[in-house]
């Protein structure tokens, strides 16, 4: 409006710059309200019974590309039996979608990601295996604060709002499950979700 860009070129990397904040601003007041509805109590999960090697596969396949474009390499491990699970899956679906949006973003080109499924006796236990930039020890206990984020400089691309990990432990929470978090720097991450069978 000020007249800064002055050829055809500026206005459209300027217009690309207004257009990735507005789309980053509306992942970060969605997130907010989100987390604040979860914190008050104010969320309900729709649980229905699931088959979750069937939806964690779906989710699976939003990542293909995103990793063929980072040049990472992409592996679901689940046995062949499905896996029958009283859940939310809409809520399920975000927290993959978070544990492997953020593991593209640490993992430098070449590595691998790994996302595993295992039946145990009385619970569900999904795996999110980086081969990343992994997180300093001195960070681990606060990973699932808000606003907690790595170091900018090791993470590719957009770097997330800082959220994301918070939302997950309260969905995690309410669906009466554990979310563990094993890192070391430089060497990549684990996150562990259990969730339990009724």
């Amino acid at each position: 409006m000020d007249g800064v860009a002055e050829t055809d070129k500026e206005k459209d990397e300027i217009t690309q710059i207004i257009y990735d904040e507005s789309l980053r601003m509306g992942r970060l007041v969605n997130e907010l309200l989100d987390i604040a509805r979860m914190e008050s109590g104010h969320i309900t999960l729709e649980k229905q019974d699931i088959e979750v090697v069937e939806l964690a596969r779906k989710v699976m396949v939003k990542f293909n590309k995103m990793a063929e474009e980072a040049k990472v390499t992409l592996r679901f491990v689940s046995p062949d039996p499905p896996i029958q699970l009283h859940a939310d899956p809409d809520r399920l679906e975000q927290v993959l979608t978070n544990l492997l949006s953020n593991a593209v973003r640490h993992t430098a080109e070449g590595g691998e990601i790994v996302c595993k499924i295992t039946d145990v006796d009385s619970a569900v236990r999904f795996e999110v295996i980086d081969t990343g930039s992994g997180i300093p020890e001195s960070d681990l206990p606060f990973v699932f604060e808000r606003f907690y984020k790595a170091d900018k400089a090791r993470t590719r691309g957009n770097a997330g709002t800082g959220l994301g990990l918070a939302i997950v432990k309260n969905i995690v929470d309410g669906h009466g499950g554990d979310i563990v978090v094993q890192s070391k720097e430089g060497k990549g991450t684990t996150f562990t979700m259990t969730l339990y069978k009724p």
